[in-house]
């Protein structure tokens, strides 16, 4: 890889290919601008698929020179294959993105015009969420919405400012919309224990980046397709009630890391109400609504189901 890379786009992927192809298709017709693909590398980290995957990206490979590939010999898991994607990787800057995701035309431009004012170590970009074919536009704004571009002097200054709820987890969390300096990260020296926690770069990022310039970007440049995780692939996540537990232990982390005044009891309750409403919502969809045209006219009524 040229010295020039200002930005590796890393992917971790398990057998996805069809998802894989339309995320760089995405990204790789963003290179017909010659600036755009001297300064990006692509690194694809496969953790044993065994579908067709390999073979999709040796076809991208062939077109374009600044895709790497490694196939790990068994699956390493997220944790560990998102240290593998950073370690590997030679740009300053490192956009994570999941293989299940597409790009924005000229998204990569603009991310880069921001990176070259040097303003920020690390930015959350703002997301579109779209239906499984990513074509029908389902959600414009993540939760806590990025309306406006905003800059922060240190991350730690934006997360005291923000209502601390469960949506700051799922804000932190979103894998496609992080964008950070790479030696920052490198530099950071306890990543490893956080292996096992299905959220290293959460974890790894808000500890790295507390104390650094902080920035949002309103412009969408992702489009994430909604409904798609598989949760049954993260040991330990594999139930409603498991995921909320899981949640509420990142968010009080997050609380006493950052020490942020909060109640236990009153969290704990919270817990209680928000696996209620998930199971609630879970059955209108799953039994009632069971159509997603029948669901797609509710939500315009009432909003999200």
């Amino acid at each position: 890889m040229n010295n020039d890379t200002l930005l590796s786009i890393c992917i971790p992927t398990y057998n996805r290919a069809s998802c894989l192809k339309q995320c760089l298709e995405s990204i790789t017709l963003q290179f017909s601008d010659p600036e755009v693909k001297r300064q990006v590398e692509v690194f694809i980290s496969d953790n044993a698929s065994s579908d067709t995957t390999e073979q999709v990206v040796n076809g991208f490979q062939q077109k374009f020179s600044n895709i790497s590939y490694n196939k790990n010999p068994q699956n390493l898991g997220f944790d560990r294959s998102a240290l593998l994607l950073v370690e590997k990787a030679q740009g300053e800057f490192v956009w994570f993105m999941g293989d299940d995701d597409a790009l924005f035309p000229d998204a990569i431009k603009y991310l880069l015009e921001q990176i070259k004012q040097q303003k920020f170590k690390y930015c959350v970009v703002n997301f579109w969420g779209y239906d499984k074919n990513l074509e029908q536009l389902a959600l414009k704004y993540p939760n806590p919405a990025i309306r406006e571009n905003q800059l922060f002097e240190k991350l730690e200054d934006y997360i005291k400012k923000t209502k601390p709820d469960e949506n700051l987890v799922g804000f932190f969390c979103g894998l496609s919309v992080q964008i950070f300096n790479r030696e920052l990260w490198q530099n950071f020296p306890d990543k490893n224990k956080f292996i096992g926690t299905h959220a290293m770069h959460l974890y790894v990022l808000l500890s790295a980046m507390k104390e650094q310039p902080f920035a949002l970007f309103a412009k969408p440049l992702v489009k994430a397709r909604s409904d798609n995780i598989r949760w049954e692939t993260f040991s330990g996540l594999g139930t409603a009630k498991s995921r909320a537990q899981a949640t509420q232990k990142i968010l009080l982390w997050i609380l006493d890391f950052y020490n942020i005044p909060h109640s236990k009891a009153l969290m704990k309750c919270k817990l209680y109400v928000n696996m209620a409403k998930n199971f609630t919502m879970g059955f209108i969809r799953n039994k009632i609504f069971k159509s997603q045209t029948t669901r797609d006219f509710i939500k315009k009524i009432f909003g999200k189901l």
